[in-house]
């Protein structure tokens, strides 16, 4: 859930997914990148 309110909160200041927005969202959340790799995984394991 975490990583999910850091990627909205990014949105407030960067509207698309560019690099800057990744940038925003690892300053914010050091652990972003993995977190949405864990995401990522979860959802498509729960299939």
């Amino acid at each position: 859930l975490r990583m999910v309110v850091v990627h909205e909160l990014a949105h407030l200041r960067e509207k698309d997914h560019i690099k800057t927005f990744y940038q925003l969202c690892q300053h914010m959340e050091p652990d972003y990148h993995q977190l949405e790799l864990d995401l990522r995984l979860f959802l498509t394991l729960r299939g």
